[in-house]
């Protein structure tokens, strides 16, 4: 893929020539699991329901016992602690119950060649989420440390490319191609073997019929509803779906400038499009990123230094000495 090919559009000359109501009106309409969430902590849950019953227990036998023996200094030093306790517990299980959601997205305009009366365009779309969740708690806590050591930030951007025809004459007809993203592959939601390279182009009748693009696992790559409907499972156990959709208030232009701010350049996001479409035959084109799994091979690469290949790590009590090693290990890397 030649990067001379397209050209970035400035998106405010681009919204002056046509305006911006074709960016909007295309935008992706994303479907969602209201169940994409951080790990829960289920020992504080437990622990919770255990020292509540245990204080409700005490009490109940505090006052059928009272007539034999009752101290009200111990009921009360008591009865205080397990509050106490109670409340650290719940804070922390709020603290983890975090809801992964889509919170923006992004758009890039580019500008391919040129045909005759036909220019190529494609506009593309960064579906913000406010982070993703490892399925493994351990790795997940090391992915964790990696985006805010290294990234600095632990939004999570996801990528699709729609590909347009303009036909420049009087009636200045727009047709659009299809999509390009990251798929899914139907694979299970909380399976960690993903494959970054699956990209894959669907012409645009595929979206019809209110077929939305849906969110396939939890690294946030794509498939459709229709794909979805043939995944029971996924389907009512990720229950409720929500859609997404995007306006002129979080449908936002994505500029150089912005880019560094956000260390783009860490993230090894491809922003070219991928495919040609002068070429034709866009079903057999394909992409590949060499640096598409780059952060989880350096987390996969701390863990063999740090924790040690033969370890096996799951919960993050497997990793909970080594997390100020691996957090000091990731800052040094970012100096």
């Amino acid at each position: 893929m030649s990067g001379s090919e397209w050209k970035k559009v400035d998106f405010q000359q681009f919204v002056n020539n046509f305006g911006n109501e074709i960016v909007i009106k295309n935008t992706p309409e994303i479907l969602y699991s209201k169940k994409d969430k951080e790990h829960e902590a289920y020992n504080s849950l437990i622990a919770f329901f255990f020292i509540t019953g245990a204080l409700l227990i005490y009490i109940a036998l505090s006052y059928f016992l009272a007539s034999v023996y009752f101290s009200l200094t111990l009921f009360v030093i008591i009865l205080i602690i397990g509050v106490i306790v109670d409340i650290f517990l719940m804070v922390n299980i709020i603290k983890f119950n975090v809801y992964i959601r889509p919170l923006e997205c992004w758009v890039e305009v580019y500008k391919g060649k040129s045909e005759g009366v036909f220019e190529y365009y494609c506009f593309t779309y960064y579906p913000i989420f406010t982070g993703k969740c490892h399925p493994n708690e351990a790795t997940n806590v090391i992915l964790k440390l990696y985006q805010e050591q290294i990234i600095k930030s632990k939004i999570d951007i996801t990528q699709i490319e729609i590909y347009f025809k303009f036909t420049q004459e009087e009636n200045n007809d727009v047709e659009k191609l299809g999509y390009f993203f990251q798929y899914a592959e139907g694979r299970p939601f909380r399976d960690d073997k993903i494959n970054r390279n699956s990209w894959k182009y669907f012409p645009s009748e595929r979206s019809g019929l209110e077929n939305y693009i849906a969110i396939g696992n939890w690294d946030h790559q794509y498939e459709w509803k229709n794909d979805l409907e043939f995944d029971f499972d996924k389907l009512h156990e990720y229950a409720p779906w929500v859609i997404q959709r995007w306006n002129e208030v979080n449908l936002k232009p994505l500029t150089e400038e912005y880019k560094v701010k956000i260390n783009w350049n860490l993230r090894f996001i491809e922003s070219i499009p991928k495919l040609k479409p002068w070429e034709g035959n866009l079903d057999s084109q394909t992409y590949e990123n060499p640096k598409a799994h780059k952060d989880l091979e350096i987390v996969n690469e701390v863990i063999t230094k740090i924790i040690g290949q033969d370890k096996e790590i799951e919960k993050i009590k497997d990793i909970k000495d080594e997390i100020p090693i691996i957090k000091a290990y990731f800052r040094d890397l970012s100096s």
